[in-house]
């Protein structure tokens, strides 16, 4: 067996070897987002032959206080037949009085409604992992030291629609 170190695996990444063609590559942070636009059109038409068009939706629920500002909220977007929760927040004072309880419900009857029974969120273990357990989520993944220190999880609830 040949072992292989990081410095040749490293070589290998960067060998040029395009070809005819001619190829410039550029890592870069804050990229632009007509490049980040671009490489999202081109994945959507490429799982598009596999799964059809698959519209997204995005939705939210808010919670606001008697001046109209928000003081908790979801959001996310269904897609695929899922729901997925890409942020939940609530203000510090209101947490642990169901605030949080009562915009994720909604939000779950929206996609329902929708015809979507089946949730993702992901977590780390210093945010809201009881939370979305006592909710009904189930861990189905955890990334270690994400961020360093803590537990990065991953969570999923199916609503059972059979009676």
């Amino acid at each position: 067996m040949t072992k292989v170190t990081l410095r040749r695996r490293l070589s290998d990444w960067f060998r040029r070897d395009s070809g005819s063609t001619r190829l410039t590559y550029s890592a870069q942070t804050d990229p632009d987002e007509d490049a980040i636009e671009a490489v999202r059109r081109g994945l959507v038409a490429y799982n598009e032959q596999f799964t059809g068009p698959q519209p997204q939706t995005k939705v939210g629920c808010f919670a606001r206080d008697e001046s109209g500002r928000v003081v908790a909220g979801a959001h996310g977007t269904i897609g695929w037949g899922w729901l997925y929760i890409e942020r939940l927040w609530v203000e510090e004072n209101l947490r642990g009085k169901g605030v949080g309880t009562q915009v994720m419900a909604r939000l779950e009857r929206l996609a329902l409604a929708q015809g979507v029974f089946r949730f993702h969120v992901g977590t780390t273990s210093f945010q809201a992992l009881d939370f979305y357990i006592q909710q009904g989520y189930e861990v189905y993944a955890q990334l270690e030291d994400n961020p360093p220190g803590f537990t990065d999880y991953m969570l999923k609830k199916i609503i059972d629609l059979e009676p």
